[in-house]
Order: C-alpha cells, then sequence, then structure tokens
C-alpha cells in the first residue's frame, strides 16, 4: 500500500504560485528598471483591456484610431480579447498586478504574405522600452509565420512612433494624396531588421517565439 505521506497534496505555493507565475507570460525589463511580462491577449483579458484604454490619454487614442473615441464597446472588447490564430495575433504587456501596461497587434493578409501592425502604450510608461519590446515580438511573430513585410499607417505628427519605427529598420513612405498619413513598413528579409531581434537591449529581454 502506498504510505500515505507519498500522496499529500502539493505544498500552497506548488499549488497557486507557479502557474500564476506562468500565466503571466515572459518577463523583460524596461528602461527604467522595472518589470513587466509578455504574453498573449486572452479571452478573459477584456475588462482588463477596457481598463488599459481607459488610462489611454485622448491624444493616443486619436493617435492610434485616426478620430476620437471615448470607449470601446463590449463587441470591440470581445473581438480584442478573442483573436483568431489565422488572421492575426495580440500581445500584451501586463505590470505585477496584471494590468495591461502595452498592446500590439497584427493582422495577416495572406495574399500578401504581409500583416498590418498596431500598437499603443500606457501613458505612465511611454520612452521606457516597452513600445520597443512589443513591436520587437510582433516582428518575431510575423518572422515565424514566413510573412515578407510588417507594415502599418502612422499619422504624420506622430514621431514617436516613426522614431522607434526608423530605429529598428522600418521605411518609410508617403501616401498619395494623405499628407498628414506615413506608411511605414518592414522588410521581413531585410538583415537590417533581422539584426534587431539579435541587438542586447536593456528594454527587451523577452523571449521570443
Amino acid at each position: 500500500m502506498t504510505p500515505y505521506s507519498s500522496i499529500r497534496p502539493p505544498r500552497r505555493e506548488q499549488r497557486f504560485d507557479a502557474p500564476r507565475e506562468r500565466s503571466r507570460g515572459e518577463p523583460f525589463r524596461t528602461l527604467d528598471g522595472g518589470t513587466l511580462w509578455m504574453r498573449p491577449v486572452r479571452p478573459d483579458d477584456v475588462e482588463a483591456l477596457r481598463r488599459g484604454f481607459a488610462r489611454l490619454t485622448p491624444e493616443q487614442i486619436r493617435l492610434r484610431v485616426f478620430h476620437r473615441m471615448n470607449e470601446l464597446s463590449p463587441q470591440m472588447l470581445h473581438l480584442l480579447a478573442n483573436v483568431d490564430p489565422e488572421r492575426g495575433a495580440a500581445y500584451v504587456a501586463t505590470d505585477a498586478d496584471g494590468e495591461i501596461r502595452g498592446e500590439a497587434r497584427l493582422y495577416v493578409d495572406r495574399t500578401l504574405d504581409s500583416a498590418e501592425f498596431a500598437l499603443i502604450v500606457d501613458p505612465s510608461l511611454t520612452g521606457k522600452g516597452v513600445g520597443r519590446a512589443l513591436m520587437l515580438q510582433l516582428l518575431v511573430e510575423s518572422r515565424r509565420r514566413g510573412l515578407r513585410e510588417l507594415w502599418g499607417l502612422v499619422l504624420s505628427e506622430n514621431t514617436a512612433m516613426l522614431d522607434l519605427a526608423g530605429r529598428m529598420g522600418a521605411e518609410r513612405a508617403a501616401i498619395p494624396g494623405e499628407l498628414d498619413t506615413v506608411r511605414v513598413s518592414f522588410d521581413l528579409d531585410d538583415p537590417r531588421v533581422a539584426a534587431v531581434d539579435r541587438e542586447p537591449s536593456a528594454d527587451a529581454t523577452v523571449k521570443a517565439g
């Protein structure tokens, strides 16, 4: 007969803490020495996405969606939290409390072997390397899917996003008839873009792939 001691339940930290740590995702360090966690978005992120959107400034929202928006509808929140893996991917950067402090998405066009990206960072963490870590994750995911290009439309006044993309190897192109919008694109076969994955960086210690 098996001794009772050999079938005792695991200690509390084994039952609860380890699974919770795994569910956080992969840690990465911000430029100010803080720690966030990167993971794919989940269906149970609806409320966290709503709270994250509420923390954005009106100007951030306009730069992201190109128009004013006060809140996300329940239908939109459901779509944002439930990503069809055949059509795209979404990642969130969360803090120790599980609050979403950054979000990045890509929408795949298999016809052109490309994907459009979108990215936004909590206003309290802008300029701390969160955007770079999120963009790096999108580049890794795009390459994993065998895509050739990752691109996005950016308002010309959104200098922070344009500068970030440029530092990571993106090219800019004007859009005929749209003076206020720039198309930025990453050629995933370009060695300069591929090299970004391997650059040592204080703000991106995320495990890729």
